[in-house]
C-alpha cells in the first residue's frame, strides 16, 4: 500500500490574532490525498493572542526575538523544523478559501517532478478597499483567474520578461522538501520568494501558480504604508540598479490620475453604484494612495543611493519588526 505524501505546514507569525484562529480552521479542514503531519510557527515576539491561538490548536512553536526576523531566514528555520516532504508556507493573514485549497495546491508537484514549488492564488477580503480590490483581482499575477507553468529554460520569452515568470508569493505555497534543501530561501529582509523561484527556475526547475488554490488576503494599506510596501518591494527586486528605473518622478502623477480613475470606475461596476457617489467617497484616497505607491516605487529603485538609516525608516518590513 502506498503511503500517503506527508505535508507540513508553516507560518510566521507576530502579533497575528486577528485572522489566525480562523486561518488554523480553514487548514485542519482540507482534504485530499496527504497526510498533515504537523503545523510549525515561528513566533518573533507576538504581544496579542497569537501565541494562545497557536497553543489551542496544538501548533509547535519556535518562539525567536524580534530583530532575529527575516523573511528569507525565518522560513528557512521554520523549514529545518518541519517533517514533511512538502513544505506548505502560508502567512498568518491569509485564509484558505475551501476544504480543497491544499490539494489544489499541491497537484502540480503531484503530477510532475520538475515542478519545485506553486503559489495560491489571492483573493480580496469582503471589506477590503477598492485600490487593494482592483489591485488584486486586475494587476497583479497572484490574482489572475488562469493557471500557469512556469519555465525558464528552453523559453525564449523568459529572457524578455523573466519577472512574468519568476513571480511567486509565500502568502500561500509549497515547496517540495528536496527542492528546498538543495536551494533554501536567500536570506534577505523582503522578497524571498521571488528571488528564491529565480533561482530554481534559471536551475531548470519549474514553478507553477494554481488559480484554483484560493486564500483570503489582502491589506487596508493607508498611503504611508502603501509608499513604505512599494519602497521594499522595488528594493528587493531581483536585478537591483541594473534594472534600470521604472518609474520618473514626472511620470509618476499622471499615473497616479490614470490609476485613481481606473479604480473609480472599476468600484462603480463592481458595487453598481452611481459613479458620483463613488467619486465623492473614493477620489481623494484612491488620488493619494497611487501617489505614494509611486513615490515608493521611485525611491525603492533608487535606495541604494540613500543613507542605511533611512532605509529602515522608510521600510514597511523594519516597522513591523519593532512592532
Amino acid at each position: 500500500m502506498t503511503s500517503l505524501p506527508t505535508v507540513s505546514v508553516l507560518l510566521v507569525t507576530k502579533n497575528g490574532a486577528r485572522y489566525l484562529a480562523e486561518v488554523l480552521t480553514s487548514v485542519y479542514r482540507q482534504q485530499g490525498e496527504f497526510s498533515l503531519g504537523e503545523i510549525v510557527a515561528v513566533d518573533s515576539g507576538s504581544r496579542d493572542a497569537t501565541l494562545d491561538i497557536l497553543q489551542r490548536f496544538g501548533v509547535q512553536i519556535v518562539r525567536i526575538p524580534p530583530h532575529e526576523f527575516g523573511h528569507g531566514k525565518t522560513r528557512n528555520l521554520a523549514a529545518s523544523r518541519a517533517q514533511g516532504e512538502y513544505l506548505v508556507f502560508l502567512t498568518q493573514d491569509a485564509t484558505p478559501a475551501n476544504e480543497y485549497w491544499l490539494a489544489r495546491l499541491l497537484a502540480p508537484l503531484q503530477r510532475d517532478v520538475a515542478v519545485a514549488g506553486a503559489y495560491s492564488r489571492h483573493l480580496p477580503r469582503p471589506h477590503c478597499h477598492p485600490m487593494e480590490w482592483r489591485r488584486i483581482v486586475e494587476c497583479e499575477l497572484s490574482g489572475r483567474a488562469a493557471s500557469q507553468l512556469n519555465s525558464a529554460v528552453d523559453n525564449p520569452a523568459y529572457a524578455t520578461n523573466p519577472a512574468l515568470y519568476y513571480f511567486f508569493s509565500n502568502v500561500s505555497s509549497v515547496l517540495r522538501r528536496q527542492v528546498w534543501e538543495r536551494f533554501p530561501f536567500p536570506e534577505v529582509e523582503f522578497g524571498e520568494d521571488q528571488l528564491w523561484a529565480k533561482q530554481v527556475l534559471e536551475a531548470g526547475y519549474k514553478t507553477a501558480y494554481c488559480a484554483d488554490s484560493l486564500v483570503y488576503h489582502s491589506h487596508g494599506y493607508g498611503p504611508w504604508s502603501n509608499f513604505c510596501r512599494h519602497f521594499d518591494h522595488f528594493l528587493a527586486l531581483p536585478g537591483g540598479t541594473d534594472r534600470g528605473p521604472q518609474l520618473t518622478l514626472r511620470q509618476g502623477i499622471p499615473a497616479a490620475l490614470r490609476a485613481a480613475r481606473a479604480d473609480l470606475a472599476f468600484w462603480a461596476r463592481h458595487r453598481g453604484e452611481g459613479k458620483a457617489s463613488v467619486v465623492l467617497r473614493w477620489a481623494l484616497p484612491a488620488l493619494s494612495w497611487h501617489l505614494a505607491a509611486n513615490l515608493g516605487v521611485w525611491l525603492g529603485e533608487r535606495a541604494q543611493r540613500l543613507p542605511r538609516w533611512l532605509c529602515r525608516r522608510l521600510s514597511l518590513q523594519e516597522r513591523i519588526k519593532r512592532r
